[in-house]
């Protein structure tokens, strides 16, 4: 073997011992980012369904209806709250790794799951908030002073929580990146069924209720006509 063909198998060992020394070290470098993404993963997880627990987080979902999502058991919101959080930082973790190792591919693929996930969590929470707070909005109006002399008190109640739970799910969705545009359709159909059908329920209220004041009073207002009031005896004279 000729000293150059030496020179060059020791010079590719080389490259490819640094290259392997390199990898190694990277590798390393980027199991500790993942193994302290877990370890904080798991120290968050807790955390978050004790906060989810004390803020009663799984009687306002279960109050929804996405409460069917979950299992019986009292604490399954609060829990997969947890777990959630747990996994979404071992996932920055992940990408913090790929980053590091130059694994692009993976990376944007991570990059647009952890870009995304919040997203997703914000709108879910808006819906929640929607439909929880839906009925107490609806209860207020129904026993709205006003509302309740004008007969419509169902009617207004029922139509105001639909109003709130659409209004809580056009911009849940939106705010997920959902396209709504065929939702405002609806709503503006919705809004105009509404209005007709409590200009509707008002008219009947008061045609009903003046019927019943019509018949009520009638008597009354016969016997004030002027032809009643006239002298029955004059009008004999004339005959």
């Amino acid at each position: 073997m000729t000293p150059l063909v030496v020179d060059a198998l020791q010079t590719e060992l080389e490259a490819v011992t640094v290259d392997a020394f390199a990898f190694l070290m990277a590798a390393f470098v980027a199991a500790i980012f993942i193994a302290v993404g877990v370890f904080a993963g798991r120290k968050l997880q807790p955390i978050v369904r004790r906060l989810g627990q004390r803020i009663e987080l799984d009687a306002r979902v279960r109050e929804t209806p996405f409460g069917e999502l979950f299992a019986d058991e009292s604490t399954a919101v609060s829990n997969a709250a947890g777990t959630l959080a747990k996994y979404y930082v071992v996932l920055l973790a992940a990408f913090a790794a790929a980053t590091y190792l130059g694994l692009s591919s993976v990376s944007n693929w991570i990059e647009f799951i952890v870009g995304f996930a919040p997203t997703v969590v914000a709108g879910f929470a808006i819906l929640v908030v929607g439909f929880v707070i839906a009925d107490p909005i609806a209860t207020i109006v129904r026993e709205a002073e006003a509302v309740q002399e004008s007969r419509v008190a169902p009617l207004a109640g029922g139509v105001t929580k639909a109003l709130v739970c659409f209004v809580a799910a056009v911009i849940g969705l939106d705010t997920m990146g959902l396209n709504v545009a065929i939702l405002y359709t609806f709503g503006q159909a919705f809004a105009f069924a509404a209005a007709l059908g409590i200009a509707l329920a008002i008219g009947i209220a008061f045609g009903w209720g003046g019927k019943e004041y019509v018949a009520a009073n009638a008597d009354d207002w016969f016997g004030q006509s002027p032809e009643s009031r006239a002298d029955p005896a004059a009008v004999s004279d004339d005959d």
